[in-house]
């Protein structure tokens, strides 16, 4: 196979992106989105197959030369086939949602472009090319976000930029460390020496501010609520955790050497366990859909960075294999989102109601990703879950740290139940329960379910929660995950009895045992009664919905100051260093206008002193001869005395 086919997933989007600018004709951009994203996700699966591909040409003649290298592997591959089939889907399902909404050529453009620019990014084997492909991300992700607010694409690109910026220093002390720009000549460089560590730091703040960690998630939030939901399907959901992740997996397995329990493992697996249970947290009290998973978005990285953190083979797999099912289960609930929004016109839960009747394909879908991120067996977000807590557990063997092991477990097992509780509020609020307000006036008097071409992507993604699940070791394990991590053990340690296709079976036993019982017994027989309001007429607000389900949360000791402050946005990063820059901007202002002043005032001295002295040039000669004469006796006087 020639290596030149890795050219086509990067210049294809970036064609065919350029292609939909300048094609004004609805419907045509629509369909040549599907088409190319198609054909990357085809051209993919083909390099996948290979088992190693290196394509390289001359490029810079700076540092001793530096060449245009792309290189796919096993682990880069398999990033690029599922970053290729979500941007097809997303395309797809973007016909039909963008649909009649304005800068159409600029969305497709965008979403594009960042297909081909992600795939360069997963493909280059220098840091100067991967560094040129980064960069366009996060100008990509500003053109994405300004779709629906310039300020919140401010704030993105502030934040990304931010990390990148370090992110480069990290590359550069990495070339001091290694002399060398090319990925595949890195050897895992020991953390012993400053430089080393200080390196290790740049380059994983860059990595996690992709991906959405905790404290750089603070612009998702915010994106949920006004950039469109394929957006979020596409950027926090999918690919910047592909590409986050795949980063930081790389920086602890291939270009450093991260031991079990040593500081920078303990950093990396408090900062997972952190954004783990605070996300979660704020996800408890939200009351907009789209808020309340994009705060789900950030929570499960925290399972990938503790996964890798704790550098034990079977638990750096598992945080890879989150990474993949994180990928899957969140695009389908934000799709699953944005089929309710594009009926009902709002994601506010208090709005929404009773929808699993009137969406039915829609709701067995959401249902399925809430179960998987939920990490309720047998789907794949239990099985991705199960490896980080065996590797957790395996790491309290390893010493040194006494038993911190046991707060890394239950801060992932908490996070997962209180996942499924705030899952259980969303499921409730959206589709089973009963609205507590009035829908908006330009939503459907009557929903009915989304076309195919928002229905498809949506079943697919549910098919692989469950075929990933089921299958967990055939398919994605064995597939993909396992020859990505070195010194993985054999299935048997880390699987122990846990057998998918048997607790799948033993699932739907019980689930129809259960309905015949339900079925024969009398349970369902119930009246029904109205119930007496002394004659008043129900409203929507008198019935209790379940978007309150958690609220109490807000009044246990301590708590409710914390979230009193995260929803003023007091623990914005973003926020504070506005007001820092704000502070440095006025004292600069007020430095720079005492400057101005003090350099007026010396000109205007100078002035008033060039109009005095012109007094005394009137042009008379015997008044040059005085003033002469004046000087000689001076300069007399001077050297006389």
């Amino acid at each position: 196979m020639s290596s030149h086919i890795l050219l086509y997933p990067l210049f294809l989007p970036l064609i065919a992106g350029i292609a939909c600018l300048l094609i004004p004709r609805k419907g045509i951009k629509e369909g040549l989105s599907i088409v190319v994203s198609l054909t990357a996700f085809i051209l993919a699966l083909i390099i996948f197959t290979a088992k190693e591909l290196v394509f390289t040409r001359p490029w810079l003649s700076i540092l001793g030369g530096i060449n245009f290298s792309l290189r796919s592997y096993h682990f880069s591959s398999f990033i690029l086939v599922f970053l290729t089939l979500f941007g097809f889907l997303i395309c797809l399902y973007s016909a039909k949602f963008m649909s009649g909404r304005k800068r159409l050529r600029e969305y497709y453009a965008y979403l594009l472009w960042t297909i081909g620019a992600s795939s360069g990014a997963i493909l280059a084997n220098n840091f100067i090319l991967f560094l040129v492909f980064w960069g366009a991300l996060a100008l990509l992700l500003y053109g994405l976000l300004s779709l629906g607010s310039y300020r919140l694409a401010t704030k993105g690109i502030f934040i990304i930029g931010a990390a990148d910026f370090a992110f480069i220093l990290g590359v550069l002390f990495l070339y001091k460390l290694s002399g060398t720009f090319q990925m595949n000549q890195l050897g895992p460089i020991s953390l012993t020496s400053p430089l080393s560590i200080s390196a290790f730091i740049l380059l994983m703040i860059g990595a996690m501010a992709k991906a959405g960690t905790m404290p750089f998630h603070t612009w998702i939030p915010d994106a949920a609520e006004e950039a469109p939901l394929p957006v979020m399907a596409l950027l926090p959901a999918s690919l910047d955790k592909l590409l986050g992740i795949y980063l930081l997996s790389r920086i602890c397995l291939d270009f450093f050497r991260l031991i079990p329990n040593s500081g920078l493992s303990i950093l990396l697996m408090i900062i997972g366990s952190f954004t783990i249970i605070a996300a979660v947290m704020m996800a408890l009290i939200q009351h907009n859909l789209k808020r309340l998973l994009s705060y789900h978005a950030v929570s499960q990285v925290g399972y990938m960075v503790l996964g890798i953190g704790t550098g034990i083979p079977v638990a750096v797999a598992g945080g890879i294999f989150h990474m993949l099912n994180n990928a899957i289960y969140k695009s389908s609930l934000f799709l699953g989102g944005g089929a309710v929004e594009h009926r009902m016109k709002t994601t506010d839960l208090d709005r929404l109601g009773g929808l699993a009747k009137l969406m039915p394909v829609t709701f067995i879908t959401f249902f399925i990703a809430a179960l998987s991120i939920s990490g309720v067996p047998p789907f794949n977000g239990f099985f991705s879950k199960w490896m980080i807590y065996q590797g957790v557990v395996e790491l309290g063997k390893f010493g040194g740290t006494g038993n911190l092991w046991i707060l890394w477990l239950l801060a992932a097992m908490f996070g997962s139940a209180l996942t499924l509780a705030s899952f259980m509020k969303l499921v409730h609020a959206t589709f089973l329960g009963t609205s507590s307000s009035s829908p908006p006036k330009n939503a459907y008097s009557s929903p009915k379910e989304v076309g195919l071409s928002m229905t498809i992507p949506m079943v697919i993604l549910a098919s692989l929660c469950i075929g990933f699940g089921i299958f967990a070791y055939r398919l994605p394990l064995r597939l993909f995950i396992l020859a990505s991590v070195p010194g993985i053990p054999s299935p048997a340690e880390w699987m122990g009895w846990w057998q998918p296709g048997l607790a799948t079976g033993l699932i739907i036993v019980g689930i129809i045992i259960g309905a015949i019982i339900y079925l024969l017994s009398k349970v369902r027989l119930f009246r029904e009664s109205t119930s007496y309001i002394g004659g008043e007429e129900v409203s929507p607000e008198m019935k209790v919905s379940g978007v309150d389900f958690y609220d109490t949360v807000r009044n246990f000791s301590g708590l409710s100051k914390i979230y009193e402050a995260a929803e003023k946005k007091k623990l914005d990063f973003y926020d504070w260093g506005m007001v820092v820059c704000k502070a440095v901007a006025y004292i600069l202002q007020v430095l720079d206008r005492a400057v101005d002043y003090i350099w007026r005032g010396l000109a205007y001295l100078a002035v008033l002193g060039g109009k005095g002295a012109s007094f005394l040039h009137s042009g008379i000669l015997h008044t040059y001869l005085a003033w002469c004469l004046i000087g000689l006796i001076l300069l007399l006087l001077i050297f006389l005395l």
